[in-house]
């Protein structure tokens, strides 16, 4: 054959291997190739959910570096409200939306964590358990006044509540008082944060807390034996619990989709167990 013919023909399929080749490099690298992430989600809500949450949040941001998650500690009603006004992306809250309040078709619960929460009282108090009656007859009726009458030291006693608003007053007077509306002469703190240095720093002074946010400063208390743990609570035995809800109106919102995926991802659920909440997937479905 003349070689005048093959060189062009030559070059011809060297320029279409090379176009074919650079064809399957691309393919191959787009294939696995995420998304690039970017945009700023607000999230506020429960106190009992913001130190997950803000964790949570630096984790995402690590990875998904055009990402801004701003975290605004509140309370759950806050939240909800914000929510609804368009001044946040979700609402952090440990209660269920009511549907009467919050109507909005759209509002999609998703839940993250359970819950607990411990009785604390200050650190002169030592005792290791009271009953769930004797919470009644301390935060409803008044019965106890000093806690030498359930064995305690000659002390005052001052119950100490979370403000009116709050997810845990709420968890409290449902599934610790039975219901029952506490006594006028209480202690009530500004914030639900505030429950601890309250109960910290005043003598005699029994409340209330999300147990992620314990520190030393505080002695806990067990409700009739049983400590908030875990076990306590996946095995029913221990009362003061809540479910974590982080409210959204849809999840279109693709870096809220994935800020959500993420919350439930392995990372932050062990993450979760650490701080001690307990994670989804150990909580049995209720009939």
């Amino acid at each position: 054959m003349n070689s005048a013919f093959l060189a062009p023909f030559s070059r011809h399929m060297l320029r279409l291997s090379v176009c074919v080749v650079l064809l399957l490099l691309t393919a191959c690298g787009s294939s696995g190739a995420q998304p690039t992430l970017s945009g700023r989600l607000v999230i506020t809500g429960s106190t009992a959910l913001q130190p997950l949450v803000s964790q949570a949040a630096a984790l995402f941001q690590q990875q998904n570096p055009l990402v801004h998650v701003v975290v605004q500690p509140a309370d759950s009603t806050v939240g909800l409200n914000a929510l609804m006004d368009k001044h946040a992306d979700v609402a952090n809250t440990i209660i269920y939306a009511d549907p009467g309040l919050y109507p909005d078709p759209n509002l999609t619960d998703h839940i993250v964590a359970a819950v607990p929460f411990v009785i604390i009282v200050n650190r002169d108090v030592v005792i290791k358990s009271v009953t769930s009656q004797q919470l009644i007859d301390i935060f409803v009726t008044g019965k106890y006044q000093n806690w030498n009458q359930l064995g305690g030291p000659s002390l005052k006693i001052v119950p100490t509540v979370a403000p009116v608003n709050s997810g845990v007053r709420a968890i409290f007077h449902r599934y610790v008082l039975a219901g029952n509306d506490e006594q006028a002469e209480m202690l009530e703190a500004k914030t639900t944060s505030a429950v601890l240095t309250l109960v910290a720093t005043t003598p005699g002074a029994i409340g209330y807390l999300a147990a992620p946010l314990l520190d030393s400063g505080v002695r806990t208390v067990a409700i009739s034996e049983q400590a908030a743990n875990a076990y306590s609570v996946e095995a029913g035995i221990y009362p003061f619990w809540s479910y974590g809800h982080m409210y959204t109106l849809g999840n279109e919102n693709p870096v809220l989709a994935a800020y959500l995926n993420f919350m439930l991802g392995n990372a932050v659920q062990s993450l979760a167990q650490k701080m001690h909440y307990i994670p989804v997937s150990d909580m049995k479905p209720t009939s």
